[in-house]
């Protein structure tokens, strides 16, 4: 059983990611592709020899004011995101079945679930953010109740100047590839009408330019990943049931307004942290760590499409 390190990747979350997109987003789709890298660095040893992945993510929302003075707003929404690894990894077996010495890695992961954002205008410079996003994180193999998850976030934006806003709070998230309660630091900057800086750390750090008004182009560093329940009979019976992948990327995106708040997103870069693991959750502490992919950074390429509200 090998000891994994424990990585903490700077701001991929939680609901974190409910937040940024139900007050930005109406409507997205992106396709993700992660360069193939080997595997020299798996522990323990791994039979294959190199490892890629790639993912598609679908969101929609719709935004209801609960008030006449617009002070207070519900955003209901949902996303679903699918993770494929490639290509075939096949994992050694300690205490094996008498027919095989190896048993596939998980390949596929999804997550669906609900997006609830709560916003509350509390006074002229305070508002309140609760974000809540019950869901279903799984192989889809055997689905049952342990699959589901909780995830969520609140923090209370302090907007200091008509350019600058502050938020503090606290989520839980696993889009570091573990559940984790991490603090949350939220950051809007308008440069005049030339740039901004958007951030909700720790998942993505946004610096955009507006050359036009057609284009966006800036620099983005996001954090993006989930925690997955395992239901493969195979690995269950090597009490592995858990299944964690997460993504540190950075690197220049460009937006094209074609159509009224209809963008399309073009974004690419390096990867400059990765987590891919195997776990028994039934377990503690690093004892609970059965296997790690450990892949090398490599490039990537986002695509994708937005209507904003």
């Amino acid at each position: 059983m090998a000891h994994l390190r424990f990585l903490f990747f700077f701001p991929f979350v939680f609901c974190l990611s409910a937040i940024a997109f139900a007050q930005r987003e109406q409507f997205g789709i992106r396709y993700e592709q992660f360069g193939v890298v080997n595997l020299d660095k798996a522990e323990p040893g791994l039979l294959g020899s190199s490892f890629g992945a790639f993912a598609l993510t679908g969101n929609a929302s719709f935004k209801v004011f609960l008030d006449k003075r617009g002070a207070s707003s519900l955003t209901l929404g949902a996303q679903y995101r699918y993770v494929r690894l490639e290509p075939e990894v096949r994992l050694p077996i300690v205490t094996a079945p008498p027919s095989s010495s190896t048993v596939n890695a998980p390949r596929e992961a999804h997550l669906l679930f609900l997006d609830l954002v709560l916003q509350q205008r509390l006074s002229d410079i305070f508002t309140l953010f609760v974000a809540a996003r019950p869901g279903i994180f799984s192989d889809f193999r055997n689905v049952v109740f342990d699959h589901t998850r909780l995830e969520g976030a609140a923090f209370l934006d302090w907007r200091i100047s008509d350019e600058l806003t502050l938020g503090f709070g606290a989520a839980r998230t696993s889009n570091f590839g573990r559940v984790l309660i991490v603090p949350v630091v939220h950051v809007i900057y308008f440069g005049g009408e030339s740039f901004m800086i958007d951030a909700i750390i720790p998942r993505n750090l946004d610096l955009i330019f507006y050359p036009s008004k057609e284009w966006e182009l800036g620099v983005s560093v996001l954090l993006n990943g989930s925690e997955y329940r395992v239901g493969d009979a195979a690995l269950n019976s090597l009490n592995m049931n858990q299944f964690g992948f997460a993504n540190l990327t950075a690197g220049p995106i460009v937006r094209y307004q074609f159509l009224e708040k209809t963008y399309l997103s073009l974004e690419g870069g390096y990867t400059l942290l990765r987590r891919t693991e195997l776990a028994d959750n039934r377990l503690s502490g690093d004892a609970r760590f059965l296997q790690q992919f450990n892949p090398a950074n490599t490039w990537f390429l986002r695509v994708g499409m937005q209507l904003m509200y």
